[in-house]
């Protein structure tokens, strides 16, 4: 069985990255700036936006945060960096009031460095050049290509419907070729799904769901899945059971999550680059 590390993938991703700042340093004389707006102001919202800021930092990127304490606060903000040219990226972090969540909409979305906005996702849907791919779908994708796994002509099967993880990565996956079927809760029979499938990933939050019965022996297992049980974080992939029969996985932590950081900061200078060459 092949271990599917993120620390690898992420190697190549920071000495790309890092010769990305240097060069668009020297072409558009500044550097990307983010702005991260939050509602809330709970000790592991506030966790995650320092972790951000860590990775921003390694590449030179500003990073503005934003915390409001009501929601006509969090509009504000949101119109002042919405507006801002020298802020080249806007995200959002949950949770968010059912009010705020329609301002995705409104983001610019040359800004929009999470690829959640109608126009984005259309971009992803034809799969155009420019398209801004979800973080953590993306994260899934350059994983199976930095490990040389093919996606083409193989029986894909993806558990969760997320605007952000199924969905996008299942047009990824397809735009490579792959037989992609989408499972979610009102799906019937998921076992046999996932029991004749070459590649599995599992996006649905519960801890230890996929079970080594319910894969075939040789499958590729992708765990999205981030759990904490009994203190411990584990994924959504029962990993002592199913390494016994994949042929590869990928472990939690260490994994996607690694990676999806690193695919954040892409998005950011790709935000930053469509932005500075439309001028």
């Amino acid at each position: 069985m092949t271990l599917l590390e993120g620390k690898q993938v992420v190697a190549k991703k920071e000495e790309e990255l890092l010769n990305i700042s240097k060069e668009y340093y020297e072409k558009y004389n500044k550097v990307p700036c983010l702005a991260i707006l939050s509602n809330n102001n709970d000790e592991a919202s506030q966790m995650y936006v320092k972790r951000i800021e860590k990775n921003c930092s390694k590449f030179g990127i500003n990073v503005r945060s934003y915390i409001s304490n009501t929601d006509d606060d969090f509009i504000n903000n949101f119109e002042k960096v919405n507006n801002d040219e020298m802020v080249t990226g806007i995200m959002f972090q949950e949770p968010l009031s059912k009010k705020l969540k329609t301002l995705v909409e409104k983001i610019d979305y040359r800004k929009d460095v999470e690829g959640i906005t109608t126009k984005n996702l259309g971009k992803l849907f034809l799969n155009k050049e420019e398209k801004i791919v979800p973080c953590t779908a993306k994260a899934v994708v350059d994983i199976l290509d930095y490990y040389g796994i093919v996606v083409e002509g193989k029986k894909v099967v993806i558990l969760g419907r997320s605007n952000i993880v199924g969905k996008p990565l299942a047009l990824e996956l397809i735009a490579k070729n792959g037989t992609v079927t989408l499972c979610h809760s009102k799906t019937s029979n998921v076992g046999n799904e996932t029991k004749n499938a070459d590649i599995v990933i599992v996006a649905i939050g519960k801890a230890n769901y996929l079970k080594a019965e319910n894969i075939k022996v040789g499958a590729i297992i992708i765990d999205v899945g981030i759990n904490v049980v009994d203190g411990k974080i584990c994924g959504d992939v029962d990993f002592e059971s199913v390494k016994s029969r994949a042929a590869a996985i990928t472990p939690v932590p260490g994994g996607v999550g690694v990676v999806t950081n690193y695919c954040l900061i892409e998005n950011i200078y790709k935000t930053f680059k469509l932005q500075n060459d439309k001028k």
